[in-house]
């Protein structure tokens, strides 16, 4: 956590406890902006808990519907190291989150569009990655809300609280009379994770004005000297 705040290790006073930064926390209308966000995030991923049904409509028997549930995930995991290195590298945040999420849209298309075999698999590898993105936006709220200590603590667990009422959502999405093509349980995703790149573009143009400010005041404090 102190290397997301930008590797300044820094301390509660007496006066900041945990309670200071429940306040803090909730005054803070960012938080409940990457609240939402996260939220509509974990809408669109529910499809992770009808995986198994979501490949049984490629056709094939129960054994190897279950084995072929596998790569899907081992190429999202490879998909998810390399995007957080780079994320972690870089610095960069927003496109490391926004452009998983977009191909996870490009799988959605395509398993809403057909039916063939060949291609609702590979949709299924596209919609797996897209918690590479999922995994970064933490990173990203954590150093969006870095001081105090007390805040940023309560905030993450703010925000992944909340966030779990989509998890509550997204177990409405996919029922059974949907099947076998989930048209509508797709559209849904589709919606979700459009929604949340939406709001993440929004805060990153709002940081970049706080940037921009930040950079002013200091050289105008500067020219001062």
């Amino acid at each position: 956590m102190a290397e997301d705040a930008g590797g300044e290790t820094d301390h509660d006073t007496k006066e900041e406890g945990a309670f200071h930064g429940l306040i803090l926390a909730v005054k803070d209308w960012k938080v409940w902006w990457l609240a939402l966000a996260l939220t509509a995030q974990v809408v669109g991923l529910s499809f992770n808990a009808y995986f198994p049904t979501l490949t049984a409509t490629l056709g094939y028997n129960r054994t190897i519907t279950l084995l072929l549930c596998a790569p899907p995930w081992a190429f999202a995991t490879i998909v998810a190291f390399i995007n957080a290195r780079h994320a972690d590298k870089t610095g960069e945040r927003f496109w490391h989150v926004s452009v998983p999420l977009f191909v996870g849209i490009i799988g959605f298309v395509i398993a809403e569009a057909t039916m063939n075999t060949a291609g609702r698999y590979i949709a299924l590898f596209l919609m797996a990655q897209s918690y590479a993105g999922f995994i970064v936006f933490f990173s990203w709220c954590s150093n969006s809300l870095p001081r105090p200590p007390s805040k940023r603590a309560v905030a993450l667990a703010l925000i992944n609280a909340f966030s779990q009422l989509g998890n509550v959502g997204g177990s409405y999405v996919w029922p059974n009379e949907w099947g076998t093509t989930y048209r509508k349980s797709y559209g849904i995703c589709i919606a979700c994770f459009g929604c949340a790149i939406a709001m993440c573009f929004a805060f990153r143009q709002h940081l970049i004005t706080l940037n921009q400010y930040a950079y002013t005041l200091s050289d105008w404090i500067m020219a001062k000297k």
